[in-house]
């Protein structure tokens, strides 16, 4: 493959999972790792590794996996320099409706809540939160699926025990 049909090809993948990027790195990035030093991160290495894409499991499978490890590898490699997020340095986002101030806070509540994880429950409650099955999380993991089930079980638990703002 000619280095613009890579190229073209790569930029196609990342249109089609830039969900699953904006996410990942969104929930990995703080004050001390940035979302677009993060992102960045995950670009090259998924760029890196696309040519080595074998297609032994979902091209969706296959972008969790590096972006996890990816983000898990850059918590590593900046873990002196980390801090966590305030939600005062995030931009103010307005609404159209008192509802919408509502799921606001809540959202805010439960962001604040993740944030709080270990990075390993951080990547299982974000998969579960993007709807997919235990047996997807276990793959994108890879561990037993028995594993994500009582893990998630214990996340949700310590979550639904704090107190809603």
């Amino acid at each position: 493959m000619s280095n613009s049909d890579y190229n073209n090809s790569f930029t196609a993948m990342v249109g089609r999972h830039e969900k699953i990027i904006f996410s990942v790195c969104f929930f990995y990035a703080s004050s001390g790792v940035s979302f677009d030093d993060i992102r960045q991160e995950v670009l090259i290495s998924l760029f890196k590794g696309y040519r080595n894409y074998r297609k032994e499991c979902s091209e969706s499978t296959w972008v969790y996996r590096v972006c996890i490890n990816t983000c898990l590898f850059s918590l590593r490699k900046f873990t002196p320099k980390l801090k966590t997020i305030s939600f005062d340095e995030l931009p103010e986002v307005h609404f159209q409706d008192e509802n919408a101030n509502e799921a606001k806070e809540k959202l805010e509540w439960l962001y604040s809540i993740i944030a709080q994880l270990n990075p390993m429950d951080k990547a299982l409650i974000l998969m579960w939160l993007d709807e997919l099955s235990y047996e997807e999380i276990a793959l994108n993991m890879g561990i037993p699926r028995n594993t994500v089930a009582s893990r998630l079980h214990r996340i949700k638990e310590k979550i639904s025990s704090r107190k809603e703002v």
